[in-house]
């Protein structure tokens, strides 16, 4: 399965994408089209005011470092952030469980040759995945298994298949929740199922950065029981669209913990003046949602989530109908920030984004990008952030290259999901 690996890495690498974009750019003056990044161009959608002002007042530290195995105070904060819904067997987090590091793609890289220092030898992702985390266990020298969901659109799990992969010596488990290309978040009775599969000694890394945006409840989590060997991955700048200031946060077993710290400061260094307050501010953000949530009050963070929920269904709405009448198949808006735009096969000979961002420049991810294949669907993901005027624009420059292949091939009507 490393075949896999390879052939997606190197024929869907976003530098390809990006230098199709770059060259559109140059050639024609004109900006691209963001369709399926996950950039934020809606100026309905913006982070909340009160974490910015808080962010804002962090006084710059030029001359300072640090690390985190001293961040003593987000630490224990986040374990008690977490400790009412979040148990590992039967224990609630402690700050020993909790690492506050820059971004999410850090997290990956160091929880995963955490992992390898732990003995894990074989790393089995169930996709959809992000395709920085495979290429992350490439390079530390790991096996990676890719498990295809069950359901193409709803990115289901295939539950008998990963936990049979699993059960091979050595192995770990990497889940990404929400699904990376749909933006489906699994319930939690789905991922408790699968728990339940694993045997007692396996490894779990679950990719939560973009937990928060389900649309499916007020508060920015859920409440869950993990095997004992997990480590749950979560990104607060990225749940409130901030990308100068980013803080990710990885919980898990103490030993684990201390690894990822140790491993860090020999592989990324030290962080930047100003890491540990900049965690705090958004600790403090997630716990002002959650108590607004718990409390059934609609105060600033309940009233931005609301916002955003309702400028991304705006986007929705006004896209949706014109890829259905097209013979698409569209995931729901209830995904999240994303939905997958899919047809069948025998309708389209070929998607390649980076032509498409060559020639029409629309940044397009394909579903092959986020290791999602199905032998009979073929589709890419729609970025919901972008803003309906925009959303509309890179479609109609990206039907008239598809309708021109569609109407090369037999036109055979969609059937099922596949």
């Amino acid at each position: 399965m490393k075949k896999l690996a390879d052939d997606v890495s190197s024929g869907h690498g976003f530098e390809e994408v990006a230098a199709a974009l770059r060259e559109f750019r140059a050639r024609t003056g004109r900006e691209p089209l963001m369709l399926g990044g996950w950039e934020v161009e809606d100026p309905a959608i913006r982070p909340p005011t009160t974490l910015i002002e808080q962010l804002r007042a962090i006084r710059p530290q030029l001359t300072g470092y640090c690390f985190p195995r001293d961040f003593h105070r987000a630490r224990e904060r986040a374990a008690a952030l977490f400790a009412p819904e979040m148990r590992f067997g039967e224990r609630a987090p402690e700050p020993a469980n909790v690492a506050i590091l820059q971004n999410s793609t850090q997290g990956l890289l160091l929880a995963l040759a955490a992992l390898k220092e732990h003995g894990v030898a074989r790393v089995v992702a169930a996709a959809p995945v992000y395709f920085a985390a495979v290429e992350a266990c490439r390079q530390l020298g790991l096996d990676v298994v890719v498990v295809p969901a069950s359901d193409f659109l709803t990115g289901a799990l295939d539950l008998a298949r990963l936990a049979a992969e699993a059960s091979v010596p050595r192995s770990a488990l990497l889940l990404t929740n929400p699904a990376y290309s749909v933006g489906v978040e699994y319930t939690p009775d789905h991922l408790a199922a699968l728990f339940a599969a694993l045997r007692p000694e396996t490894y779990v890394l679950l990719d939560e950065t973009r937990l928060g945006l389900h649309w499916h409840r007020p508060s920015p989590w859920y409440t869950a029981a993990y095997p004992e060997r997990t480590l749950v991955l979560r990104s607060p700048s990225k749940l409130f669209l901030v990308n100068g200031s980013k803080c990710s946060l990885l919980l898990g077993p103490a030993a684990l913990i201390h690894e990822v710290e140790r491993l860090g400061e020999a592989l990324v260094g030290s962080s930047a003046g100003g890491t540990e307050e900049a965690a705090l501010a958004y600790l403090a953000a997630l716990r002002a949602w959650r108590d607004e949530a718990d409390a059934g009050v609609k105060g600033p963070l309940l009233a931005w989530w609301q916002g955003v929920v309702a400028a991304v269904g705006r986007t929705y709405a006004a896209v949706a109908p014109t890829l259905t009448s097209a013979g698409f198949a569209v995931s729901p808006v209830d995904s999240g920030p994303y939905v997958l735009a899919a047809i069948a096969r025998e309708r389209l000979s070929v998607l390649d984004g980076a032509a498409i961002g060559r020639e029409h420049g629309v940044l397009l991810l394909e579903s092959a990008h986020f290791f999602h294949h199905h032998p009979a669907w073929i589709g890419f993901r729609l970025n919901l952030y972008v803003g309906s005027a925009r959303a509309r624009a890179a479609l109609a420059a990206l039907m008239r290259p598809l309708e021109f292949q569609m109407a090369a091939v037999d036109l055979l009507p969609l059937n099922g999901r596949g």
